[in-house]
């Protein structure tokens, strides 16, 4: 018996609202260095924290910046899952193939751009790289089953 893990269809339009909305946002919160609309919230911080006395765990009063960050690193976790994740209106075999080898592809470019990255980029450069990884091997992902599933689908109309 064969369980598939798949989100349903209607999660893909979902994920890509999501998506579009994190990336708006993600490339703001890249452009201006302290993102916060004036607003202060409590944070749950699981780094250890210096200011008064040292602690694993504890709950930041009040961030200013990065809070924004969080909320849109998650939206961009949730939307990727469900785009990525979302099965076709037709799944089959053939579609289940190309969603591999397109998986099996995205980790492959993925990890050599890591690579690269680690051998020539340096400093809060590569930081930044690093916080766009998790994302783009989603995005390979989603571009190159796109293109693939388009070809399948033209080559089999003829």
């Amino acid at each position: 018996m064969v369980k598939n893990y798949l989100f349903a269809p209607v999660f893909r339009k979902i994920g890509y609202s999501l998506l579009i909305v994190a990336v708006i946002f993600f490339v703001l919160c890249l452009s201006f260095d302290q993102l916060a609309f004036g607003i202060e919230y409590p944070m749950i911080s699981l780094t250890p924290q210096f200011e008064e006395e040292w602690s694993l765990f504890k709950i930041a009063p009040r961030i200013t910046q990065g809070g924004w960050f969080e909320i849109v690193m998650t939206l961009m976790c949730v939307g990727c899952v469900f785009v990525a994740f979302s099965k076709e209106k037709e799944e089959d075999e053939c579609i289940a193939q190309i969603r591999m080898q397109s998986l099996v592809w995205a980790l492959m470019v993925n990890m050599v751009l890591v690579l690269l990255t680690t051998l020539f980029i340096y400093g809060g450069s590569y930081l930044t790289c690093m916080a766009v990884y998790p994302f783009s091997t989603f995005l390979f992902f989603i571009i190159k089953y796109n293109i693939s599933l388009y070809q399948f689908r033209k080559n089999n109309e003829e």
